[in-house]
């Protein structure tokens, strides 16, 4: 080439030929479409730009999922927003969002971990490029149990896509549903309830907290941020305060007595309330071991609670309020879950 010209050079009916150009991106594109014309469909495809291969690529792994060809794949594509984030800068977009609209932080990190999981190897891939059989991958990958979790959280990011215009639709629309034979809350005995507080009263530092939500009902989380000062002995209530509940609702609930007798006795052997996270766990750990238990079940705390006040009351309506469920919930998951006669004993167990 000269000074400011580019040259293609190329044969033509057994002729030499020559082309010149000032810039260089017009002579590559003549030179490009006169190979395009001479070469066959596969080294066509190779001199194409790699972006451009991964894209038809891509386009030719949507048509056979969906079992069509690639023409009519695009003259059927519906329309969706250019400039699709990618899967990581569109998790965090959609958490700072959820965050400003007042989720719980609790919620928040719940989501992250979920979804970190699904964006691992894949946090530069736009959201319109996920497949359907990335997800099933994904899902198929972990127990059925968790599946229904994990595409409930994928399609909490789907959606958001959708309503920001980065997707047309949710691909976890498409899914199969899950069915989930859900095995009873587990409960602890009145036996192994005594184990416990017999344990707690010598290592007190979260003995309020096990009341609370043994006795009283809280949620393991509520029971952890609740503190003294929520406790009103002289009248007999517990204030919940919206921003420690699971539903943000503010509640007060009205005990069993054995309950305020449990937490004065915490009081004056200095049970810590609130308690952190950690050391609420910690104990749990220990509480499991003095059981016996091969791993602290989920929230066994509150459903002794539910399921030995809904047997000892009969009101599910009466129950449900306390403790922020809905009626339907606490008499599909607690109705019949324990005797009136171990109710009867499980409130008679004294603070002493």
């Amino acid at each position: 080439h000269g000074a400011k010209r580019w040259m293609v050079r190329w044969h033509e009916a057994g002729k030499l030929r020559r082309k010149f150009f000032t810039g260089r991106e017009a002579a590559e594109a003549h030179a490009i479409s006169l190979r395009g014309s001479t070469l066959g469909a596969d080294q066509q495809f190779l001199t194409l730009p790699q972006v451009d291969r991964e894209k038809l690529l891509l386009l030719y792994k949507h048509a056979k999922e969906r079992n069509t060809d690639l023409v009519t794949l695009l003259s059927s594509a519906a329309p969706v927003a250019a400039g699709s984030p990618a899967m990581e800068d569109a998790l965090e977009e959609m958490l700072a969002a959820k965050k400003k609209s007042g989720r719980a932080d609790d919620y928040l990190n719940n989501l992250r971990i979920v979804l970190s999981q699904f964006a691992r190897g894949r946090e530069r891939m736009a959201m319109n490029q996920v497949t359907l059989h990335d997800i099933e991958s994904f899902l198929n990958a972990h127990t059925l149990e968790y599946r229904s979790t994990l595409r409930a959280r994928l399609s909490t990011l789907f959606n958001y896509c959708v309503r920001r215009g980065y997707l047309a639709a949710n691909p976890c629309l498409r899914l199969e549903a899950v069915t989930v034979v859900h095995p009873p809350p587990a409960v602890l005995t009145v036996e192994e309830t005594k184990k416990c507080l017999d344990w707690l009263k010598k290592n007190p530092r979260a003995l309020a907290w096990f009341v609370l939500s043994t006795f009283v009902g809280l949620r393991p989380e509520e029971a952890e941020q609740t503190t003294w000062r929520d406790i009103n002995f002289s009248e007999g209530w517990i204030k919940v305060e919206a921003q420690t509940t699971k539903v943000r609702q503010r509640r007060v609930m009205y005990p069993m007595p054995m309950a305020l007798a449990w937490l004065r006795r915490a009081k004056q052997l200095q049970s810590e309330l609130p308690l952190n996270s950690q050391g609420r766990k910690r104990h749990c750990l220990r509480l499991r071991e003095v059981l016996g238990w091969k791993a602290w079940e989920k929230d066994v705390t509150r459903h002794t609670a539910a399921s030995m006040w809904l047997a000892s009351c009969g009101s599910a309506a009466a129950v449900a309020v306390a403790l922020g469920h809905s009626e339907s919930i606490l008499r599909k998951n607690y109705m019949a879950l324990v005797t009136k006669t171990d109710a009867k004993r499980f409130w008679s167990i004294l603070a002493n």
